[in-house]
């Protein structure tokens, strides 16, 4: 049930249709069940991650959170 919902709002936070969206639109996010954390940068990002496996039980998602009137290019490259 909890990995439904962790899919349906990165669904939403990625379509732009989650009520966070706009909110963290351009930056990176953690998502844990269906709740919406914002990332922060460099030693309190881990903080916040440890707290949340804690809490939960398990590591939160990382995602970035696209702005709707940018495009995206994707780019993978093999070693």
């Amino acid at each position: 049930m909890k990995k439904q919902s962790e899919e349906k709002t990165l669904s939403l936070l990625l379509s732009g249709k989650h009520p966070k969206a706009k909110k963290y639109a351009g930056h990176h996010v953690l998502v844990m069940n269906d709740k919406v954390f914002p990332l922060k940068e460099g030693e309190k990002a881990n903080e916040d991650i440890e707290k949340l496996e804690k809490k939960y039980g398990k590591t939160p998602i990382i995602t970035f959170v696209p702005r709707q009137d940018v495009s995206y290019i994707l780019v993978v490259c093999k070693k």
